[in-house]
């Protein structure tokens, strides 16, 4: 959502286009339900600051969830059916995004935790600079670990932190201070100019603009499979440079240390070659441990693949629908993937070994994901998520290697003037 900002149109396009996001038939009302969210995230920071210094057996523990939680249900069913448009296709779907995110961490924390074990959640969640004692813990301390916790999805520096990222912290650890601030800045650096790169092909195939043109190139499978990786690179890029950014700044300004900031993707060539590896250990692993809380309590194998998709689903078809009241594709596009990774398991196993089949599997799996991703990021383009303006500056106009504005923030104001925000 940060890397959206200031969150313009696309204003250097070569042909006029239609604002994607600008959708007839929408309500103004349809944009005063932005406090829905901040105050689902006080509900539920304050409930686990009240609840989380005390053990299971305390009444409080017992019966608070029963109360708090479906209020957050009920805010964040209200968020997903009346808070729609607020200023642009990528700011919609962060909003849907993170109703669903927040909904499924209240349940984990207020009902799933307390039942799980016999300890207070504070010695479960062991957040290292914000502790919260479990003996006559202050309200700042108690205020200060939950916020904390809310900030570390991953669980960085938890006894539920994953294996991948206890490895990846250990490969950041080899880094001084210094190196590191300078490797995140090269990747800034390089993900702006992957951007730019993307922008001035988006001017060339209008597939991605909110109206078809005859300059559009042809929907054949060569283009579907192009337009699929770039708008899949599209999200990566832009989760990747806000963590990047995040981390110059908590870790050049803000003091935290270094080793706090391992990477959020996984590179193919190290980590991972089937399916399962790809959503496992190589694509960001922010919503991790809200979509697998329920693993945890079942038996069957099957279901234990199904559930964490099923909760994808659901966050990328509100996220979706939030953007442009269509979000089926998105929630198909995940609901096959366990069915990949069953099919692929079932030829190659659970583990491949050696060079040639380690190739041909991570063949297989990229081609499965560009086969089922089409639908996917074609919804995306439709809802106007690659029609803003993400950089300033473009690079590539001004060395002449595209053509276009060297500023492109020039619609602004304009936009603003047009698109007002209730």
């Amino acid at each position: 959502m940060i890397f959206a900002t200031p969150l313009v149109p696309n204003n250097a396009l070569h042909l006029p286009q239609r604002t994607a996001y600008n959708l007839p038939g929408l309500a103004p009302s349809d944009r005063q339900t932005l406090w829905l969210l901040p105050i689902s995230i006080v509900l539920q920071i304050t409930t686990l600051a009240i609840i989380g210094p005390l053990p299971k057996t305390s009444a409080i523990r017992t019966f608070l969830p029963a109360i708090v939680v479906p209020i957050v249900i009920g805010i964040a069913i209200q968020a997903i059916m009346f808070c729609h448009h607020l200023t642009s296709p990528v700011i919609n779907f962060g909003y849907g995004t993170a109703v669903v995110c927040l909904t499924l961490q209240g349940i984990d924390v207020l009902f799933m935790i307390p039942y799980r074990y016999e300890i207070p959640i504070t010695e479960i969640f062991q957040i290292a600079n914000k502790p919260c004692p479990s003996v006559n813990p202050t309200w700042q301390q108690r205020f200060d670990w939950a916020a904390a916790y809310y900030n570390n999805p991953r669980m960085i520096l938890t006894p539920l932190e994953p294996t991948i990222l206890k490895r990846r912290r250990a490969a950041v650890a080899r880094l001084t201070r210094g190196q590191f601030l300078w490797a995140r800045a090269a990747r800034v650096l390089m993900i702006w100019v992957l951007i730019d790169f993307l922008l001035a092909w988006c001017r060339c195939d209008l597939w991605f603009s909110a109206a078809a043109h005859e300059t559009a190139l042809p929907d054949t499978l060569v283009t579907g499979a192009v337009r699929t990786a770039l708008g899949a690179s599209a999200i990566w890029m832009a989760v990747d440079i806000e963590h990047a950014l995040c981390a110059l700044f908590m870790v050049g300004v803000a003091g935290d240390d270094h080793k706090e900031w391992p990477d959020l993707f996984g590179i193919w060539t190290e980590e991972w070659y089937t399916i399962a590896d790809f959503w496992a250990v190589a694509w960001h692993g922010l919503f991790r441990q809200q979509f697998i809380f329920l693993t945890h309590t079942v038996k069957s194998p099957l279901l234990r693949v199904f559930i964490p998709f099923l909760f994808s689903a659901i966050l990328h078809f509100s996220g979706a629908w939030m953007q442009s009241r269509d979000g089926v594709e998105a929630a198909v596009f995940l609901m096959l993937q366990p069915v990949g990774i069953i099919i692929q398991q079932m030829v190659v196993g659970r583990t491949v070994s050696g060079r040639k089949l380690r190739f041909l599997t991570w063949l297989s799996t990229l081609i499965w994901l560009l086969a089922t991703g089409y639908g996917f990021i074609e919804t995306y383009a439709r809802g106007g998520m690659y029609d803003i303006e993400p950089i300033p500056i473009s690079f590539l106009s001004l060395l002449g290697i595209v053509e276009g504005r060297v500023w492109r923030w020039n619609g602004i104001t304009e936009h603003f003037k047009t698109h007002k925000i209730y």
